[in-house]
């Protein structure tokens, strides 16, 4: 069960946000993941302690990264086998004290697309496009 200001925290996040199920990623001081799924203003998350933990990281002083993988209704390819691969759109955000700071396009493929150790090139996910994250207003945050 989701505490009234993570509900508010989701709504100020997937407000802007197209689809219906995400994959949210909380790197906040280790990874942490959860599906959430949305119909209107319900949500459903697989693992509330994690959208506690984002909560916890807006809130505190510890730097953290969101990262939110969406999952669309439009097919990237349909392999020979006949697999069909959905268009996944990945954003981001840092996450400061009581901000989330998005990050564009070209910061999210480099984030997924650049090794960090070596710095040399990784080949795209299949699926996978990389969007600049919207601004998030989380003066709702405030008043939960």
């Amino acid at each position: 069960m989701l505490s009234t200001s993570a509900h508010t925290l989701l709504r100020s996040l997937f407000q802007d946000l197209s689809g219906d199920r995400h994959i949210l990623n909380l790197s906040f001081r280790y990874v942490m993941s959860t599906a959430v799924d949305r119909w209107a203003d319900h949500f459903e998350v697989e693992h509330p302690v994690v959208i506690e933990r984002l909560h916890m990281a807006l809130t505190g002083q510890t730097p953290a990264a969101l990262i939110v993988r969406t999952f669309t209704d439009r097919v990237h390819e349909t392999r020979p086998d006949g697999t069909i691969i959905p268009l996944k759109l990945v954003r981001g955000w840092r996450v400061e004290y009581r901000r989330l700071v998005p990050l564009d396009e070209a910061q999210m493929f480099n984030a997924h697309c650049i090794d960090a150790a070596s710095g040399e090139p990784v080949p795209p996910e299949a699926g996978v496009e990389y969007v600049s994250a919207p601004e998030v207003d989380l003066s709702a945050l405030e008043r939960s």
